[in-house]
């Protein structure tokens, strides 16, 4: 069992040390069965869902369950995923090159075959994309799209295009650290680093809307403030000793943070001019969010039994 701020959760294990039931912190449970080669062959939810599993002789999944939904999946002589089929009827299908790279993942759509397409380079790099809809009957193509990929020298995507729009390009240095992007000839971004590799100026837009954004860390090199050329979006951030934010501050607008002993956020306190606001943040024991007994005092709800939220004041969920 494990136990944090008051809330405890217990697992049990069979003699193969496997687990077999998780009880959560609102004392539901959910059970799992393995077979004699440590696969999972049931598994029912917190819900009173149940899933069960099948496998062939190699332990390749070849059927699951899911309540009404039983789905067969069926492999090439190279134990390559080929087919799967939903209720007897084929739901997606995958095809390969000699190198047994996937070259084609399509499944049908409102009586069409929606079909992605994918190239390589001699180094098996993905190096394009095409998206296509077309009759499954005639295999008339009724709609494609295509974007293209680059490498660096270093073996990184730094080059994207999509059909009938200019590049996209990453710059970067070293091993991969960005340093800018553009849009065929224009830049997007700049960025400088410190001696760790973090960010700690960023430009970006042009003329009367052109930013510089600055950015500190803490001993600890958590997000200690942003600064703009436009002071007024400038923010500094503050956390307590166990790491978690407790604070975003800026000219405008204040936010503070309020957690549970078990870390969970119960709170956010907003002051700004003419705004002073807090709001609290409620859960079952399992972290399930309840409706607020300061807004919602009629509510009965404390527990989602079954780990399902079924209504929150406003809207009613089926399942």
């Amino acid at each position: 069992s494990t136990t944090q701020g008051g809330l405890t959760r217990l697992m049990e294990y069979d003699a193969a040390g496997r687990v077999t039931q998780l009880t959560n912190e609102n004392g539901s449970h959910s059970a799992f069965t393995w077979d004699t080669l440590d696969r999972l062959t049931q598994q029912t939810g917190f819900d009173g869902r149940v899933q069960r599993y099948g496998y062939d002789l190699t332990g390749k999944l070849t059927q699951s369950e899911d309540e009404d939904l039983v789905t067969h999946w069926h492999y090439d002589a190279s134990d390559r995923l080929t087919h799967r089929t939903v209720n007897g009827e084929e739901a997606e299908r995958w095809q390969y090159d000699e190198h047994g790279w996937l070259t084609e993942l399509s499944h049908l759509s409102e009586g069409q075959r929606v079909a992605v397409h994918y190239g390589y380079d001699n180094k098996g790099r993905l190096i394009r994309e095409r998206q296509t809809v077309s009759d499954p009957q005639t295999n008339e193509l009724l709609w494609q799209h295509e974007t293209l990929q680059a490498y660096s020298e270093q073996g990184l995507a730094n080059r994207f295009k999509p059909d009938n729009l200019p590049p996209v390009e990453w710059l970067t240095y070293g091993s991969g650290y960005l340093a800018g992007m553009k849009l065929g000839d224009m830049p997007l971004l700049e960025y400088t680093r410190d001696r760790l590799h973090r960010e700690v100026l960023r430009r970006f837009g042009a003329g009367k809307e052109a930013y510089e954004q600055s950015t500190t860390y803490n001993l600890t090199g958590q997000l200690k403030g942003q600064h703009l050329n436009h002071p007024q979006l400038n923010r500094e951030y503050g956390y307590d000793e166990g790491g978690r934010l407790v604070r975003i501050s800026g000219p405008q607008q204040t936010r503070e943070y309020r957690y549970s002993a078990s870390g969970r956020l119960t709170g956010v306190h907003t002051s700004a001019t003419n705004l002073d606001i807090t709001l609290p943040y409620a859960t079952d024991p399992a972290g399930n969010r309840l409706p607020d007994p300061e807004f919602y005092p009629d509510t009965g709800a404390t527990v989602w039994a079954d780990n399902r939220i079924t209504e929150d004041m406003q809207y009613l969920y089926r399942y």
